[in-house]
């Protein structure tokens, strides 16, 4: 059976259904691979963006980009992943409002990832300092407004990435 298929037999009670998946491994500090009927799919942390820590094409753009070196952009990618790590880990159940109409450009399910309790992963990740929220006009208005107050502490605080590569982490913010 197609991975699709399975997806929309799982879901099928509607576009927006609660599942309950188990994590396979955290790819990096804003993708997971998750079990759907025992078969592994990407979960992208919808609603926002963290540092690279592998060399890909994401990479090679952002070092462009910034004007920064691979090994400064590696650190913080590795500490942002690190981080996640913490929060999560491989085994444990995860509970999501999949959203099977909404994929990124790379294929993957994005989606709002949640543990134990009431905060996201999503949320964590930006108020911790991990990662930043993206602005597109089609995330909804509460996530969207969620992870702004998540990121407003982030910098308040100086959590995480500002204040373990401070510059860096400036730096490769611009222009995102």
């Amino acid at each position: 059976m197609k991975l699709s298929t399975i997806l929309l037999l799982l879901f099928s009670a509607g576009l927006h259904a609660q599942a309950y998946l188990n994590v396979i491994e955290i790819i990096d500090a804003d993708t997971l691979r998750v079990s759907v009927s025992g078969k592994p799919v990407q979960l992208q942390l919808k609603g926002l963006d963290a540092p690279e820590d592998t060399d890909n094409p994401k990479l090679d753009f952002d070092q462009e980009r910034t004007g920064l070196s691979r090994e400064a952009l590696l650190e913080m990618g590795r500490a942002a992943t690190a981080h996640l790590k913490t929060l999560i880990k491989p085994g444990q159940q995860i509970s999501t409002p999949v959203d099977l109409e909404n994929r990124d450009r790379y294929g993957r399910f994005t989606a709002v990832v949640y543990t134990e309790g009431e905060v996201s992963l999503n949320e964590r990740m930006v108020r911790d300092g991990y990662a930043h929220p993206l602005k597109p006009e089609k995330l909804e208005k509460p996530l969207r407004q969620r992870l702004e107050q998540a990121w407003a502490a982030a910098r308040k605080n100086q959590s995480g990435l500002f204040t373990s590569h401070p510059r860096e982490f400036e730096t490769w913010l611009k222009g995102q």
